[in-house]
C-alpha cells in the first residue's frame, strides 16, 4: 500500500504536467466534450477540470421539488443544514416525502442518445432514508458527460438487491424496442456508485455482479465502483474491480479513519483501489449543491477514466506522476499496490 499525503509542493514532473494541462486548456476527449480549468493554485485540481457540465442535454421523466414541502423532508432539510449544507435539498414524491411508491428506479440519459452508438451505465444508489431526488443534480451531471444513470431506491438503500433493481431496469430498457434506450446502453461498461448506505450497496454489488454478469447479459461487464462515504457492510477483500473511495474530513458519520479504511480500502487486495479524503466535506456534502461538494469533479474524473479511458482523467489516478496527491482539495490521498503498479 502506498500512502501519499496531499501537499502544496508537487515535484517537478507533476508541476510540468499541471502546466501542460493548463496551457492546453484541459482538453477533455471528444467522448464527453471540453472543460477548462480555473487556473487553480498551486496546481490543477479535479474539481476545476471536471466539475463543468458535459456537452449532452439530459432527458428524464424525474420531477423534483423542495424537500421541505413535506414534513419528513423538512426534518431532512434541517439535519443536512445543521451539518453545513448550503443549498436546499430536492426530492421526488417517493414516500415518505410524498405519496408515490417508496420503491422504484429513476432513469436519466443523454437527450441525444439516438445519435450515440451507446452510453455506459452507472447504477447510483442513494443513502439510507434518502430520497432519490436528492441525487438529481449528481445524476444530471454524469449524464451530461455521456452516461446513462439509473437511481434505484427502496428507502433503506442498504443491500445489493437495490443496485440489482437498477441493473434489471436498465437491461429491460435496453431490450425494449419501444424505449429510447433500446440497444443504446453499453452494459459492457457498467459502474456501481453510491453514497453512504448506497455506497456499501454499490460495494456489495461490485463483489457479486462480476461473477454473474454474463448470466444477466452476455455483454455485461463491471468496470468499477465509486463508493462515496460508504456504510460498513462491505469487505474490501471481496472486491475484484477498480474502486475509488471518497471520504470527507468533516464526516462524523463515516469517518475517514474508520471501517472505510479498516476493512474496505485496506483489505482491497485483489483490485486497484484509491482513497481520497476531501478537506471540509461532511457526510451530507454529496447531496448539497455540486458547487459545494468538493469531490464532485473527482467523481466525474473517475467515471470518465473507467468508462472512456479519458487521458486527462487518467492522469489523476495512474502513473508515477498522478495528479490527485497534488490536488489541494484533499487532506490525504492513497492508492494500493495494484493501483501503484499501473502505468500511465
Amino acid at each position: 500500500m502506498t500512502r501519499t499525503m496531499a501537499s502544496p509542493r508537487p515535484h517537478k514532473a507533476a508541476r510540468a504536467i499541471s502546466a501542460l494541462l493548463l496551457t492546453m486548456g484541459i482538453a477533455v476527449s471528444a467522448a464527453g466534450g471540453t472543460a477548462t480549468a480555473d487556473d487553480p493554485a498551486p496546481g490543477v485540481t479535479a474539481q476545476s477540470v471536471f466539475h463543468a457540465e458535459g456537452p449532452h442535454a439530459v432527458a428524464t421523466s424525474v420531477r423534483t421539488n423542495p424537500c421541505q414541502d413535506s414534513v419528513f423532508g423538512m426534518v431532512q432539510h434541517i439535519v443536512v443544514h445543521a451539518f453545513g449544507n448550503r443549498d436546499d435539498l430536492t426530492c421526488t414524491q417517493a414516500f415518505p416525502n410524498g405519496l408515490e411508491s417508496p420503491i422504484g428506479v429513476n432513469t436519466y440519459y443523454p437527450a441525444d442518445i439516438a445519435d450515440m452508438s451507446s452510453a455506459p451505465l452507472i447504477v447510483l444508489v442513494p443513502g439510507i432514508h434518502a430520497n432519490p431526488g436528492m441525487y438529481d443534480a449528481m445524476a444530471r451531471q454524469w449524464v451530461s458527460h455521456g452516461f446513462v444513470v439509473v437511481v434505484p431506491y427502496d428507502f433503506f438503500n442498504s443491500l445489493a438487491y437495490v443496485p440489482a433493481l437498477g441493473v434489471a431496469s436498465a437491461v429491460l430498457a435496453d431490450r425494449d424496442p419501444n424505449s429510447p434506450l433500446h440497444n443504446r446502453i453499453d452494459l459492457g461498461r457498467t459502474i456501481f456508485a453510491g453514497h453512504s448506505a448506497g455506497g456499501q450497496a454499490a460495494l456489495q454489488a461490485g463483489t457479486i455482479f462480476p461473477g454473474i454478469a454474463a448470466l444477466i447479459d452476455p455483454t455485461m461487464q463491471i468496470t468499477g465502483i465509486l463508493a462515496i462515504e460508504p456504510g460498513p457492510l462491505a469487505i474490501g477483500a471481496l472486491i475484484n474491480v477498480p474502486t475509488l473511495f471518497l471520504t470527507g474530513s468533516d464526516d462524523f458519520v463515516v469517518p475517514d479513519f474508520a471501517w472505510v479504511r479498516w476493512w474496505q480500502y485496506n483489505l482491497t487486495f485483489n483490485a486497484p483501489a484509491w482513497i481520497a479524503n476531501a478537506r471540509g466535506v461532511s457526510h451530507f456534502s454529496p447531496v448539497d449543491g455540486l458547487d459545494n461538494y468538493r469531490s464532485a469533479g473527482t467523481a466525474v474524473a473517475w467515471l470518465r477514466y473507467l468508462a472512456f479511458d479519458d487521458e486527462t482523467a487518467k492522469r489523476f489516478f495512474v502513473g508515477p506522476d498522478w495528479l490527485l496527491p497534488m490536488d489541494d482539495t484533499y487532506v490525504s490521498v492513497e492508492r494500493n499496490a495494484h493501483a501503484n503498479s499501473m502505468q500511465g
